[in-house]
């Protein structure tokens, strides 16, 4: 069965990437929408026009090793398409998958449910007022990472898992599929100290995979929900095969996908490059990241155009005080005549995974490479997540010069790159803040999506980053994504079928 997952990920992969017809979403407000595309390496004369509401006056087991399968340039479906064969993509997502026979198992535990936190354009937190969730070993003495011994733990089996998250107020975590499938993998409330695994079965809450469309670098392609937990956000591709960010309020343990909301609207040129990630920052508002358009060599030329959404870090507020659409926060950076207003950076590439620090807050953006390189951005939050930040695509490739000759005095170069000799896509994780892995302690945890092996980036006080294999990984080409559950204990998706806990090994 996994081989045949395998073998349908990279006939989709290469594969044409044409638009198919069908369904297609009206946003309530705002979002960019233009005509259908006509596959990877449509032209595109001009970007789709910007259509925006006004801004909101606000003030605010033993470990999992990789096996020789598949190969390396596949995932990128639109760049291989062109003559140099390019890797890179969107985090490599593989196969679609239908309802499959999901089994979790982990955790048990009752609901609870808070209300939605208000908030707009809010403040970073204070790393010394933050609380530290990691504690040291029992004997008081921390094992450093090269002591440590890690193993990844099989908590469900879910057909083309590609995104897991917690629910706030609960310790219920939630899986989405590509397929347009949202899975609950803890009936009750999910909190276990020992995290012991028990057998138990995960529950398929939400389907609007009729809305979706599939194959190429489509379907949904992440999940969220608001601070409060009574709304479930989604970011997927509709049936013509643009981005659609969409929300469905709860009703107990079940998103209404009957009430579903379509936010925000974006046109993709191409069918690859699709970013899809989104979260809420620490200031309350929803941040989405877009990838370029597709094809390769940003040739939609939208990585430097402040004017689109492509090729961007979005930050908009969801839930406005009038209630209608979505508005725009107080300080973001592009507000000028002709610019997106919803933009706090731009200069992507197509980041595939992005996540704020729950300590410090800083957000940390994995930008998946070209021909050569792959990059993590960190936009501080001492410094306001850098506002207006250019992450540099396509004039740089990590910090090597990609075309033209200007360097932006707004560029920020990527904390650290690896290239192709090493992997060829990156997949962004989380800096480690749980409690059950304490040599772990403020490691960014990531990986490489077509070597599946897991790794821990420490920056030292002068910033400089060292990378350090964990020594775990995920079957080759299947490393999609990484989640984080309440108490701040992470996992990794394969897009075989499996999500894995990442544990220490016991002495």
């Amino acid at each position: 069965m996994r081989t045949a997952v395998i073998l349908a990920a990279v006939v989709l992969m290469a594969s044409g990437c044409g638009s198919v017809l069908g369904d297609r979403d009206d946003p309530a407000a705002g979002g960019q929408e233009g005509a259908p595309s006509d596959g990877p390496m449509a032209v595109v004369t001009a970007p789709p026009a910007l259509r925006t509401i006004p801004p909101a006056d606000t003030t605010g087991e033993p470990s999992v090793t990789t096996h020789p399968s598949g190969a390396a340039d596949h995932i990128d479906s639109a760049d291989s398409a062109d003559s140099s064969g390019n890797s890179a993509n969107t985090g490599g997502i593989g196969s679609s998958g239908g309802t499959g026979n999901a089994q979790g198992s982990d955790t048990a535990g009752g609901e609870t449910q808070a209300g939605d936190a208000a908030g707009t354009a809010g403040a970073a937190p204070d790393p010394a007022t933050t609380p530290q969730t990691s504690a040291p070993s029992a004997d008081g003495d921390v094992p450093s990472l090269a002591e440590t011994r890690f193993e990844l733990v099989p908590v469900a089996e879910i057909e083309a898992p590609i995104a897991l998250v917690a629910r706030p107020g609960t310790g219920q975590r939630y899986v989405a599929t590509r397929a347009g499938q949202v899975w609950l993998l803890d009936a009750a409330d999910g909190r276990d100290a020992d995290r012991a695994v028990a057998a138990g079965a995960a529950q398929l809450v939400a389907d609007i995979g009729s809305q979706v469309s599939q194959g190429c670098e489509n379907g949904l392609l992440g999940i969220a929900f608001s601070p409060g937990g009574s709304q479930l956000y989604l970011s997927y591709t509709d049936t013509a095969r643009n981005s659609r960010i969409a929300v469905m309020p709860m009703d107990g343990q079940t998103p209404q996908t009957d009430r579903r909301r379509v936010l925000l609207a974006l046109d993709q040129p191409a069918c690859n490059h699709n970013g899809g990630d989104l979260t809420f920052g620490p200031d309350g508002n929803l941040w989405i990241g877009f990838g370029d358009g597709g094809g390769a060599d940003d040739v939609f030329g939208q990585g430097q155009d402040r004017a689109t959404l492509l090729g961007t870090m979005v930050r908009i507020d969801p839930d406005p005080p009038d209630g209608r659409g979505y508005g725009i926060p107080a300080g973001n950076p592009f507000t000028a005549g002709g610019e997106a207003p919803e933009v706090w950076a731009y200069g992507a590439r197509n980041p595939w995974r992005f996540s704020f620090d729950r300590l410090t807050g800083d957000l940390w953006i994995a930008d998946v490479g070209q021909n050569r390189i792959e990059e993590i951005h960190v936009l501080p939050a001492t410094d306001g997540w850098s506002p207006g930040a250019n992450l540099g695509w396509p004039l740089f490739e990590g910090s090597e010069r990609f075309s033209g000759s200007e360097t932006p005095d707004d560029l920020v170069f990527p904390v650290y790159t690896y290239t192709h000799d090493e992997g060829c896509s990156v997949t962004g994780g989380y800096v480690y803040r749980g409690s059950a892995i304490a040599a772990l302690e403020g490691t960014y945890v990531f990986g490489d999506y077509c070597t599946g092996d897991l790794w821990g980036l420490v920056r030292g006080p002068d910033g400089t980053a060292e990378r350090i294999d964990l020594g775990v990984s995920v079957p080759r080409n299947t490393l999609v994504s990484f989640g984080e559950d309440a108490d701040g204990e992470l996992y990794a998706l394969s897009a075989e079928g499996t999500v894995f806990r990442l544990a220490a090994v016991e002495p």
